[in-house]
């Protein structure tokens, strides 16, 4: 089935427009081919006010026409398509344009935003040279996890429940409303591309000026530019052809900041994302009916797996005798190093052989000795930076170091302590932890915490090791374990804190009719202040309430772009269409 796209989209145009800054240049020799004008959008008076060229085609079908075939257009219909965006796009520029009353000169843009421009020019440019240089050294696939900054995403509420001057409950903006680029910070000062860009030029000839390979790296960049101009009779001096890049990528900077101020500014008119309390109630309601249908009714039998994979897209928990019972755990890795883990492997073939030279209790004894050598991971928040930045942990400074046993007594302690507070400090709590020692990546900003089930036989369904679930199961207890218990494993990967968050349960009860039609404030409350994932501030609430605003902006977008197109005449020459895309 083919998948229905309405609205502007533009989300894709602006994507999609930040690649072409980034990307290499078509090269090819058929200059005319790639200048030639396929379209003309002419304005109510008549009077050619933009125009597409094969080049512009080209790329965009590239990008978002393919994108399009994916889901069963046919070529034409990808090409319309993808014509059809260029256009609102185009329009959009224009409408921006006079709305602002700027223009890429620089007229009425302040200093802010000319700096802006000038910043993501820059960066554009150097993006590109990046591309060539990895190609010579290399990079192209190098593998820079190690060097990934561990941070919490967390999530900012997009709206509050309030009450009116009548006391109803009623929703309302969490965040006033921001001038575009409000929140960004330049690099320089007060830069004007149109009077400074000779010091971009001037700056990328001293950085590439002392290093062999990014010298070779412009030079291949040069190269591909003169390509992509050739025939068209421009001056070849390499200053001229760079100014030439540069005039190109700050047009598309322009565009996307035009594209991007422009939606920002209509996603804060009141109207477009007005939601009420019952909407979401309803919302929320729908979603369950779906989730029981699926799996009660019909008895899908993807149901136990979708819980394990899926668990933040479940709205409804089946319930009764044989049904497999799930629950929630988090994870604190104390982790083997790559020497540690090796060693592992290797007592584990030593008994594995069975030879009668390596004992039970020798092989438990190595192993005891080995997870004692895990030295683990101590980090603490950059309140400045929002990373969490690893400490000294050295066990030759005995003052200062923490074990595994010291850091697992500890949080038992806070734990204890945090269970007597809600159970959204709780959570918080918990979430702490992961980020300060933790090494198990899997529960950095997870959707959902790990899943085990339960099967009618006492049996574990998941895909986690044996170790673990067993120690999960011992947890849970048929039910009777508290959120905020915990529990040590050791497996081939290292020491686990496993630490029990709650059993997958309906959030309305077992009574499920109840949830097919909610309605008054006790419902919304509770979808207000419970949480999709214990560890993270993000509620049901939270979740109806930004696929409804999505929503309605993009029936707002796509009424707007409509509005909009009735202004002006597309002429498309189809005979003008490279080949390649007719």
């Amino acid at each position: 089935m083919k998948r229905k796209f309405t609205g502007i989209l533009m989300g894709i145009l602006i994507v999609c427009m930040s690649l072409f800054a980034g990307c290499s240049l078509v090269e090819t020799n058929s200059s005319k081919l790639y200048n030639a004008v396929v379209e003309e959008i002419r304005n109510s008076e008549g009077k050619v006010v933009a125009q597409i060229t094969n080049r512009e085609l080209l790329s965009s079908y590239s990008s978002y026409g393919n994108y399009y075939l994916q889901y069963g257009y046919s070529e034409e219909e990808a090409l319309n398509m993808t014509l059809t965006q260029l256009e609102n796009k185009k329009i959009t520029l224009l409408e921006a344009e006079k709305k602002y009353d700027v223009n890429k000169e620089g007229k009425n843009l302040s200093s802010l935003h000319k700096t802006y421009l000038f910043e993501q020019t820059e960066s554009s440019l150097y993006e590109n040279l990046k591309s060539f240089y990895d190609e010579i050294v290399g990079n192209e696939n190098e593998d820079e996890s190690s060097d990934e900054k561990i941070t919490f995403n967390g999530y900012t509420r997009k709206a509050e429940l309030e009450r009116d001057k009548n006391g109803n409950i009623v929703i309302v903006s969490a965040d006033e409303y921001k001038e575009f680029l409000s929140d960004y910070r330049p690099s320089y000062t007060d830069k004007d591309y149109n009077k400074d860009k000779n010091q971009i030029y001037v700056g990328l000839l001293n950085y590439v000026r002392y290093n062999e390979n990014y010298t070779k790296a412009f030079e291949r960049y040069l190269k591909q530019l003169k390509t992509a101009e050739f025939g068209q009779n421009f001056s070849t001096d390499t200053k001229s052809i760079f100014m030439r890049e540069l005039d190109r990528l700050y047009q598309i900077n322009y565009e996307n900041y035009l594209l991007q101020r422009y939606s920002a500014d209509n996603q804060n008119r009141d109207r477009v994302s007005y939601v009420t309390p019952q909407n979401v109630l309803n919302a929320y309601a729908s979603k369950v009916r779906a989730s029981y249908t699926k799996y009660q009714l019909e008895q899908n039998s993807s149901y136990d797996n979708d819980v394990q994979e899926s668990l933040n897209d479940m709205y409804y928990f089946k319930q009764g005798d044989g049904v497999t019972k799930f629950f929630t755990v988090a994870n604190v890795l104390f982790k083997f190093n790559d020497e540690q883990t090796a060693q592992y492997t290797k007592l584990e073939e030593k008994y594995n052989a069975k030879d009668g030279t390596y004992s039970y209790d020798d092989y438990q004894a190595d192993l005891d000795n080995l997870y004692k050598q895990i030295d683990p991971k101590v980090r603490v928040l950059n309140e400045t930076t929002g990373e969490y930045e690893e400490q000294k942990n050295d066990r030759n400074d005995k003052n200062n170091y923490k074990s595994v046993d010291d850091i697992i007594a500890l949080i038992e302690a806070k734990l204890a302590s945090a269970k007597n507070s809600t159970l959204n400090d709780l959570g918080d709590t918990i979430n702490d932890f992961i980020y300060e020692y933790g090494e198990d990546t899997g529960m950095f900003n997870a959707e959902s915490n790990y899943v085990i089930g339960i099967d009618n036989e006492g049996n574990a369904v998941s895909s986690f090791v044996e170790e673990f679930n067993e120690a999960g199961i011992e947890l849970y207890d048929e039910g009777r374990g508290e959120i905020g218990d915990c529990i040590v494993t050791k497996t081939n990967y290292g020491i686990h804190l496993i630490i029990y968050t709650g059993k997958c349960e309906n959030l309305f009860g077992n009574g499920i009719d109840s949830s097919f039609s909610l309605t008054g404030d006790e419902a919304i409350q509770k979808l207000y202040n419970t949480r999709v994932n214990l560890l993270v501030d993000k509620t049901y609430f939270d979740v109806i309430y930004d696929e409804l605003y999505a929503d309605n902006y993009s029936y707002y977008e796509g009424a707007n772009i409509n509005f909009l197109r009735e202004n002006y005449e597309f002429r498309v020459y189809r005979g003008r269409i490279a080949d390649s895309i007719k």
